[in-house]
This record gives C-alpha cells, structure tokens and sequence, in this order.
C-alpha cells in the first residue's frame, strides 16, 4: 500500500506542476481518507432523531410535512439576547427552531454560519425551543473530539446524514516552502489509513474547476501538517 499511494500522489501532482512558473493550483493533489464505520464506535454519539439530516458537525435539519422545517444547532454562543432565565446570555445554548422552510434556511446558514440560527428569535410564526448546551448529550459528544483532535490533530467529518462514517480530506501544495508538499501528504495519508483501516482516493487539481478534483467536500491543506505535530508528540511523550 506504501509504495501505491505514494505513486499515485506523485503522478496526481505531476499532472498540474510547472516548475517554470508558479500558478494556483500547481501541484495541489488531495487524498480523500473514508474511515470504517467501526474507527470511532468508543466515542459518544448523538442526534435529534428520524428526518433530520445533518448539515455541519453542529446543526441539523429536518423538512415537515407542512410546509415548515425544523433546524437544530448546538453550542450556539452568547449573543446580545437575553438567556433562557431572561438574564444575560453568557453561557452556549442549544436552539430547536421550527418556521416557514424558506425562511428558516435563508435566515439560518445551517451548512455555514449555524450559530445565525439565533437570529430566528425575532422572526414572527418562528418557535424557538432553547436548552442548556452544558448538560446536553451533544456536549459529551464535542468534548470527546476535541480530546481526539488533541491526540491526532484532526477531527474527520461527519457524511451527511450519518454518524457512523467519517472522512478527512487532506491536501498539500507542492509550490509552497511553509506547506506540506506531496510526500508529506503521502506519509500523512498512509498514516491514517494503518492506524484507522481507512480507505485512500487520491484527486489531482482540477484546471478546468479551478478547484482540487473529487468530491466537493472541505479540505484544509494545514490539517496535514497538524497531524505530522500530533504524531510528532506522541512518539516523544
């Protein structure tokens, strides 16, 4: 498995990189790691039941059968409103809002800026259900993430509309000193997929996209050299 995913890094950053001159895009390569459904079964797991779909880590979204839909974020953070006692509003809430389905996903940004959703509260016909984030499930749930991502540098992705499958898409770009380049990204990649049995697909950068080919999913070329950091440390505590 080495010596193929090494190749095929190799020749994806092949395909767009020109030493002669520097562009956007040359030499980008992205390597796609799918986790099996079992890598993480140890951790908690939390969701606001049958409908909804997920949209970011943090937000839900379910669609009723009248016309509105119902929106779901946790760990929404003090704004300038009053608190679910009517005082000041210092510590994250979770927000249950159900309105007009056009309107609460205008107003929400569910799948960008979910800690809007708060601006539901001043929308007529809205219902705005809110809930301490402190003693909620989902809580537990970050909490074990953010001690993952202290461990190994990354948290991967939740697929839409599931909790069992998760994916990280790491990505390097060849034509900058201070970031990772394709060997890094092999190395990183081969890492993750002997410690996690994950599966490995590599995409070259798309040209005629303008954009690193493959699913159109988030990737963060930095999250390669976290991860490089986070194994650093663990082989020198």
């Amino acid at each position: 498995m080495k010596r193929s995913l090494r190749r095929h890094v190799q020749r994806a950053a092949r395909r767009t990189w020109n030493p002669r001159r520097h562009h956007y895009g040359n030499g980008m390569v992205a390597a796609l790691v799918i986790f099996p459904r079992e890598a993480f079964t140890d951790g908690p797991a939390w969701h606001p039941g049958p409908g909804f779909t997920r949209c970011l880590d943090n937000s839900w979204l379910r669609t009723n059968t009248d016309g509105t839909a119902t929106a779901v974020v946790t760990g929404v953070g003090p704004k300038e409103l009053p608190s679910l006692d009517g005082g000041p509003w210092t510590e994250p809430e979770v927000w249950t809002v159900t309105a007009e389905e056009d309107l609460l996903l205008t107003v929400s940004s569910l799948w960008d800026k979910p800690h809007r959703i708060s601006w539901m509260n001043r929308e007529p016909g809205a219902t705005v259900h809110r809930e301490a984030y402190a003693s909620h499930p989902q809580a537990a749930v970050d909490t074990y993430w953010e001690a993952f991502e202290e461990t190994w540098g990354f948290v991967p992705t939740a697929l839409p509309g599931t909790t069992e499958r998760r994916y990280l898409l790491l990505s390097c770009d060849p034509g900058w000193e201070d970031l990772p380049n394709e060997v890094d990204l092999a190395k990183t990649a081969l890492t993750l997929a002997r410690r996690f049995t994950a599966k490995v697909r590599v995409y070259p950068y798309d040209p005629a996209r303008q954009e690193l080919g493959g699913p159109r999913m988030r990737s963060d070329v930095l999250a390669v050299q976290q991860i490089q950091r986070a194994l650093q440390t663990q082989l020198d505590s």
